[in-house]
């Protein structure tokens, strides 16, 4: 801990700081209210204002430059990351770590703002961080945000999630996770549409440039069970997590192969924590085909086996919006199911 201060302050000591110009600033507007007359006690608030406002564009600037400056700034509760608020081990090591993209930029709609504070993407998650602030106490019409997505202005359909919390009645954080489809670029540019349910909109042009730092071990493993063709040709690690790419097929059409799910334990016996992916199915030639992805925890330090347990999962609770290449919306209505004897095989990664 004593390191890690000493390295904080070993960056700020760095910041270069123009003295002799700021000196001449600050000497010159004195001397300017003092021909004036006395500077009444309004004037002198302003003017230590203007020194904080300084202050603090050049800790902004610093904490752009540098990873360690950029987690120094995380921990300041007015600047604070939303990635690091919200239990996500992954997002929370990246934010640690200041890989994440801050962006700050607000839009006001009908008076309430929304601002996109931060971006993460590395290949296995696009994850976008956001606050909301109204000047009355919020209602449900804020509850889900629905958002719209376009990669260089092209409209993308895609699978995702969204989470919220309160921070006060007229302020809450969120963010939007989305799986991303696998034809992204490393550069784009991201069209980000949020929509409340009493119709106010909020549209962004976000530039996202991918972290270089994920790696790509082809598994190509294949299983059948219950009259499910289920491969899993690869999995993807990084700074943020892993994600896990499978298909399946079903030789009967009751969409058991939507339900698909994995739990992934290393070599110690300890589970990944494990978040919903996304994944999209059709019907052709009598079967029912599935394609998808689920996001787990990063690795723990030196796991070199990871053990994959396929299963199905059926929710107790649900529902949904499917959208479509368009951007038309269509309501998922949510329907339980009563689990099946289906047991799939567990199988064994090496990583490199």
């Amino acid at each position: 801990m004593i390191q890690e201060i000493h390295s904080y302050k070993k960056e700020i000591d760095n910041i270069p700081v123009p003295y002799d110009k700021l000196d001449a600033i600050i000497t010159k507007t004195v001397q300017e209210a003092a021909a004036n007359g006395k500077p009444s006690r309004r004037k002198k608030i302003l003017y230590r204002t203007g020194a904080v406002a300084v202050a603090f564009g050049l800790l902004l600037g610093s904490a752009a430059l540098s990873p360690a400056m950029a987690n120094l700034v995380s921990q300041i509760p007015v600047l604070g990351s939303v990635f690091s608020q919200y239990g996500d081990s992954g997002l929370k090591r990246v934010s640690d770590n200041g890989l994440t993209a801050a962006v700050g930029v607000t839009k006001i709609s009908g008076g309430v703002s929304l601002t996109i504070n931060e971006v993460f993407y590395d290949g296995t998650r696009l994850s976008i961080g956001y606050s909301l602030e109204t000047e009355k106490p919020m209602g449900e019409a804020y509850s889900n945000l629905r958002p719209g997505l376009t990669v260089n202005g092209k409209v993308k359909g895609f699978s995702g999630s969204e989470k919220q919390t309160i921070i006060t009645p007229t302020y809450r954080t969120g963010i939007l996770e989305i799986d991303p489809p696998t034809d992204l670029p490393d550069q784009f540019k991201l069209g980000l549409t949020f929509q409340a349910e009493d119709s106010k909109q909020w549209e962004f042009s976000i530039p996202v440039i991918a972290q270089a730092d994920t790696k790509l071990v082809t598994i190509d493993h294949k299983q059948q069970a219950g009259g499910i063709d289920l491969a899993v040709p690869e999995i993807t690690t990084g700074p943020a997590g892993i994600r896990l790419t499978y298909n399946a097929v079903s030789s009967e059409t009751d969409d058991l192969v939507n339900y698909i799910s994995f739990i992934a334990v290393d070599e110690t016996g300890h589970a990944l924590g494990n978040h919903s992916g996304g994944a999209k199915s059709w019907i052709s030639g009598g079967k029912q085909y599935s394609t998808g992805t689920q996001l787990f925890d990063p690795l723990p330090a030196g796991t070199k086996i990871l053990t994959f347990t396929p299963h199905l999962s059926f929710p107790s609770m649900g529902g949904g919006v499917a959208i479509d290449r368009d951007g038309t919306e269509t309501p998922i209505e949510f329907t339980p199911k009563a689990s099946g004897k289906i047991k799939f095989d567990s199988f064994t990664v090496i990583l490199p």
